[in-house]
């Protein structure tokens, strides 16, 4: 028998149902049934995506910037507990089945002070117990990645999250050139790691898109100068 993985939201009285593109139709009807009209959101993210605009490049010179494609809040499928979550915006890697696509631009989105972007997510009007970075690839943006990471923890961000579309050992490859990457690794406290594999994508598993990618506990990894998962 199919497991259906309920997760209910009880601050927004929402309910939301994961991977319910493998569901029957008979299956998604009676859902409908017991819950109310559904509504598709891709990797379970809020609806309420907050989209960049032009304003956000009205940022002085001397401030650090990234380019993003928004942000939001209340996700609850990105990282333990409640989360405020950005996208960053390009992608090199491009694979193949991506939900999103339209990250994948260089040139889409919209500049935003590291500064700005961390007061949004870490706003007092919406609970949270943590942060996610996702994208697109935000390693792609190391610099301004490791300056959002730093912003956050200096304005008492308990706990982030860090999507990527490389491996770790390859992100520490990296890291022999590219000290941002490093610093980066030395803060974050999970981080999900691999390529999307279309393919893999029926045996994902926690907040993860498809069967190769792992969600690492960066805290323990550091300790123990191993890999560890998250449990």
């Amino acid at each position: 028998m199919r497991e259906i993985t309920l997760i209910i939201d009880d601050l927004r009285g929402k309910i939301v149902v994961e991977d319910s593109q493998d569901l029957s139709v008979a299956a998604i009807e009676q859902l409908g049934e017991n819950f109310g009209l559904p509504q598709n959101i891709a990797c379970a993210r809020p609806l309420e995506i907050i989209e960049t605009y032009i304003g956000f490049s009205e940022t002085p010179a001397t401030d650090v910037n990234v380019r993003i494609a928004g942000y939001y809040h209340n996700s609850l499928t990105e990282g333990p507990g409640r989360r405020s979550s950005v996208l960053f915006q390009y992608c090199p890697l491009k694979c193949k089945g991506c939900y999103v696509p339209e990250l994948h631009n260089k040139n889409s989105g919209a500049l935003i002070s590291v500064k700005k972007l961390a007061g949004l997510l870490l706003a007092p009007n919406h609970t949270r117990d943590g942060v996610t970075i996702l994208g697109g690839e935000p390693f792609a943006q190391a610099d301004g990645l490791l300056d959002l990471v730093q912003e956050l923890r200096n304005n008492g961000c308990p706990h982030i999250v860090c999507y990527c579309g490389y491996t770790l050992e390859a992100l520490r490859e990296k890291a022999a050139k590219q000290t941002a990457v490093s610093r980066v690794l030395d803060e974050i406290d999970i981080l999900i790691d691999g390529a999307y594999i279309e393919s893999l994508a029926s045996s994902a598993g926690l907040w993860t898109g498809s069967g190769n990618q792992r969600v690492i506990d960066m805290n323990r990894t550091r300790a123990n100068n191993k890999i560890v998962l998250y449990s």
